[in-house]
């Protein structure tokens, strides 16, 4: 897993060409003017989801991860809170969708707080629960970029 400020991306473009193409989409795309939705950019190989939303409490949120793709999830606009583990022995509490590239497991161990700028990086050795408030609760805009590995 990776948290880092958009301006640093540059320093991830080793991690292969698919990583180079999403994080170059994220620097030169003026999410202001994209609508949330899904998009691709490579096919299957490459996947963008613009999301809104209000940040939550934790109960209203899910603990995930994927085994296909890695995900790029950047902060435009607003504030949260993320859920973050690493996968060691933990089973999962719904097992895993090959259609949807998710599988949810119970309880995570730390927290990080992810501010607008800034990206998170997670690969399928990682769980995640992305759109906690920080107590009260954000407007967010959020791109996720889909990586598929």
């Amino acid at each position: 897993m990776i948290i880092d400020q958009l301006a640093n991306c540059e320093r991830y473009y080793t991690l292969g060409e698919r990583f180079k193409e999403g994080f170059e989409h994220l620097l030169s795309t003026d999410f202001s003017q994209v609508a949330p939705g899904k998009y691709e950019l490579d096919g299957d190989r490459l996947k963008v989801a613009v999301q809104e939303y209000e940040s939550k409490q934790e109960a209203d949120c899910k603990i995930e991860a994927h085994q296909r793709y890695a995900d790029i999830q950047f902060i435009y606009a607003g504030e949260e809170m993320m859920g973050i583990d690493t996968l060691r022995d933990q089973q999962p509490t719904v097992p895993y969708n090959s259609e949807k590239d998710v599988y949810f497991f119970g309880k995570y161990d730390y927290k990080i707080k992810v501010t607008a700028g800034m990206f998170t990086v997670f690969f399928p050795q990682d769980i995640h629960m992305p759109g906690l408030s920080l107590g009260v609760a954000s407007n967010v805009k959020k791109v996720v970029v889909k990586v598929l590995l």
